[in-house]
């Protein structure tokens, strides 16, 4: 038996039937194509001082019921979680741990900001979910560490390397202490920009990137903290960066456990060659949002396809951008106009759900750590010429994830204009499905 979960405009799901028999010429065929299973650590969003105080504004009950909806498996089943060490683009206010200047022995590090409303939101999640996984970015280091002085904008200094490493291992331990374990950290979200220092950001150098890593692992050991390093944290497009970096540095490799990319530039499959040479490494998809001025409550099918093409290429997990903001992409001090997983109207407090939310309901209940997830090769994707409009086509994709309760799962975006017709042979039976335009299909086989 088999069940077809779709998603059209209204975001309802349709049981749509689907016969085993002998396959049909003309239509394209899946095929699940065997891959070396590398173990799925989960899907989730950023829950950033924004989210948090746009969560916060909510009644008790009303957010009880949102946050169960995301991280239960009533709901989307969320297990990872992403925060920000500090201040963000997205955050109700600007501060670091320690701005106190040239204090280099950290006398003056403080979490205290993050107790108004951020760790309690944090801590409800936990409540919620207590096997939730956090990893956490710094988009600045505190401002006397950088050039310029200003936690926008500047460069990481390599006289404060060891200090930085002090402060983010102080960080580690203070949210210990508040019982929240940080499973991973990067070193800098998006080392390769520094937004014209309209918001908290720096710009890191390979070199001193590397060098960081290697202080910061070193730390971890000496204070027996298990949090796993991941590099980068920025596009696709830097993976020549990263590469530099694991040859330059043949002992960076085994003090990382990861690295971090955003969609933001390149494309995914250029990434598929770290998995290629450093095998032990593993990809993480860190950043990646709904927009509010461009299709927010539907684009299901760009975040469909970039979730699968992701899991095609071998990464371990897919983390999206804020949880939450209002209606007017905020509070944020940087110069985007990101829109939340959830948008919450700071007036009337209804909700809205992006088209992201939409395409993680159709992915993330199905796969857990102990999936295998094998892409589908999907045959017969040609464009006919004919219908050429002079926009980029983008093709059927999928995956088959197999988990460990005997059933397997189907995921195919149909991106198309028009109905597309599929085959799936398994156990020696062919099934049909018809994929309507613009979809995302969830085919569970019981």
């Amino acid at each position: 038996m088999a069940k077809l979960y779709t998603t059209n405009e209204y975001c309802e799901y349709a049981e749509r039937s689907i016969f085993a028999g002998t396959p049909l010429s003309g239509i394209c065929v899946a095929e699940k194509v065997q891959k070396e299973n590398i173990g799925f650590l989960g899907c989730g969003v950023a829950i950033t001082g924004s989210s948090c105080y746009n969560l916060n504004l909510m009644k008790k009950e009303e957010r009880r019921a949102l946050l169960e909806n995301l991280y239960t498996e009533k709901g989307l089943g969320f297990n990872l979680a992403r925060l920000t060490v500090g201040a963000s683009d997205y955050s109700a206010e600007l501060y670091s741990y320690d701005d106190a200047e040239f204090d280099t022995e950290l006398k003056h590090f403080s979490i205290e900001r993050d107790m108004a409303y951020i760790i309690p939101v944090i801590k409800e999640i936990k409540e919620i979910n207590p096997n939730i996984k956090f990893l956490a970015s710094p988009w600045s280091p505190p401002g006397w560490m950088k050039t310029g002085g200003s936690i926008g904008g500047g460069y990481m200094r390599r006289k404060y390397l060891s200090c930085y490493a002090d402060y983010l291992v102080k960080y580690i331990e203070a949210y210990r202490d508040q019982g929240i374990d940080i499973y991973a950290v990067t070193p800098q979200n998006e080392p390769e920009t520094q937004q014209s220092g309209t918001m908290p950001a720096c710009i890191w150098h390979p070199d001193l990137e590397a060098e960081f890593v290697l202080i910061l692992k070193a730390k971890f050991e000496q204070k027996g903290i298990n949090t796993k390093i991941w590099l980068l944290d920025h596009n696709f497009s830097s993976v020549k960066r990263v590469m530099w970096c694991l040859e330059e540095y043949p002992e960076l490799a085994g003090a990382l456990d990861g690295v971090a990319f955003h969609y933001y530039g390149g494309n995914v499959t250029e990434t598929e060659c770290i998995l290629e040479k450093y095998p032990s490494l593993s990809l993480h998809f860190t950043e990646g949002g709904p927009r509010l001025y461009d299709n927010y409550a539907t684009d299901w099918c760009k975040w469909g396809l970039m979730m699968i093409k992701a899991l095609k290429a071998g990464y371990s997990s897919f983390t999206g951008w804020n949880l939450m903001l209002d209606e007017t992409g905020g509070p944020n001090v940087g110069p985007f106009f990101c829109g939340g997983l959830v948008t919450r109207n700071y007036v009337s407090g209804e909700l809205s759900f992006s088209g992201q939310y939409k395409a993680f309901r159709h992915i993330a209940p199905f796969i857990n750590e102990r999936s295998e997830i094998h892409p589908l090769s999907i045959s017969g994707q040609e464009d006919v010429m004919f219908e050429y409009n002079g926009k980029r086509g983008y093709s059927v994709e999928g995956v088959a994830i197999d988990n460990d309760d005997g059933k397997q799962t189907l995921i195919l975006v149909n991106p198309k204009e028009a109905k597309t017709q599929v085959q799936y042979e398994k156990d020696g039976e062919w099934y049909y499905i018809e994929l309507l335009p613009k979809t995302i299909a969830t085919i569970v086989f019981n």
